[in-house]
């Protein structure tokens, strides 16, 4: 494989040449590294990808050479094919959602990989796939050990899904809510966790992530090692990336589109793991959504309940339980509560 000539390829030439097929039908693996390092180093290629990618599988090209006769007598179907963006297509390879993973310009190498050859029926092994869900409910911690031996702490009302066997060069996870993470360092297959349109890259760290979709926003708080952050920003050509080391923290905003590096207080972030319910300058909203997930209870306000909307709570409770924290935060603000089994009324 010559990559410098593809610097100069149109669709067109992509779906004309072998080295391009073949990869694509996986039956040259010996390039797959090559290829790896050319869509890095050209992110601005990807749309000429994958439209030769379509064009190739919908002529269902076997790794052989294609007459130019044959071409031409297809083209203007195809391109009609793919001009009718937003239709479902019938297809075995979905290139559309592949390439799109591509695009960022912080990809992780071998991605695309193991997608293509999961979703061409490669050979993968079946058991590699196969999908694992823990789900932790509202008042509840799940500890979990991953089968490449990284530990996990699942904080309440989150989940978190990976395969059964992780591949030898990737160790792929997807997290919605909250985990502390401690991953076993393996050089060779970076551990990678999907939260949204943020995407979190390490080799071996500890490290939290909150990404519950109440907060419209994804954190990545580092307790030790180096970690990569990369967050999708509006469209897929937009992205951001930073790198964090011990005590920082990025913070992905979702609806402004901003991916901002902090330090952290590690009790705020961390502490629940270890029992500490935080607040820190919380509105009356997130404080009762904070407290029906950390205790597993669900609030009936009453409809004369009217807070305050400059209303802000703060306070560090370690291992106390819901009576209490209930009576700090009802004596400033003039509210009676009852708790009833999992039901908590506030009058």
């Amino acid at each position: 494989m010559e990559a410098q000539k593809y610097d100069r390829f149109g669709y067109k030439d992509f779906v004309l040449d072998d080295d391009f097929r073949a990869w694509l039908n996986g039956t040259a693996p010996e390039n797959d590294h090559l290829w790896e390092k050319w869509l890095l180093a050209n992110p601005s290629r990807h749309p000429e990808i994958e439209k030769a990618g379509k064009i190739v599988h919908a002529l269902r090209f076997e790794g052989k050479a294609v007459p130019a006769y044959d071409i031409d007598q297809q083209w203007k179907r195809l391109e009609s094919t793919l001009s009718e963006t937003g239709k479902p297509q019938r297809h075995h390879i979905d290139f559309g959602r592949v390439f799109k993973l591509l695009a960022a310009a912080c990809v992780v190498a071998g991605t695309f990989f193991l997608a293509n050859r999961y979703l061409a029926g490669g050979n993968v092994p079946a058991s590699a796939y196969v999908p694992v869900e823990h789900k932790s409910a509202n008042g509840q911690q799940l500890k979990l050990v991953l089968p490449d031996g990284t530990r996990v702490t699942l904080n309440a009302g989150s989940t978190i899904s990976y395969p059964e066997t992780f591949e030898q060069n990737i160790r792929k996870v997807s997290l919605t809510g909250e985990a502390f993470f401690d991953v076993k360092r393996n050089e060779k297959a970076p551990f990678v966790i999907k939260t949204g349109d943020v995407t979190t890259k390490v080799l071996g760290t500890s490290f939290n992530i909150r990404a519950y979709p109440e907060n419209k926003a994804v954190q990545v708080a580092v307790v030790e090692g180096k970690v990569k952050v990369n967050a999708k920003i509006g469209s897929v050509d937009q992205n951001a990336c930073v790198f964090l080391t011990k005590s920082e923290m990025a913070t992905f905003q979702q609806e402004a589109g901003e991916l901002i590096v902090s330090t952290y207080d590690e009790k705020e972030q961390i502490g629940w793991k270890d029992g500490m319910l935080y607040f820190q300058k919380a509105d009356f909203k997130s404080s009762i959504i904070k407290l029906e997930r950390w205790y597993g209870v669900k609030f009936e306000i009453a409809p004369g309940v009217r807070m305050d909307t400059h209303w802000r709570f703060s306070g560090k409770f370690q291992d106390k339980p819901l009576d209490y924290i209930l009576g700090v935060m009802s004596y400033p603000n003039r509210f009676s509560y009852k708790i009833r089994d999992n039901i908590v009324n506030l009058q």
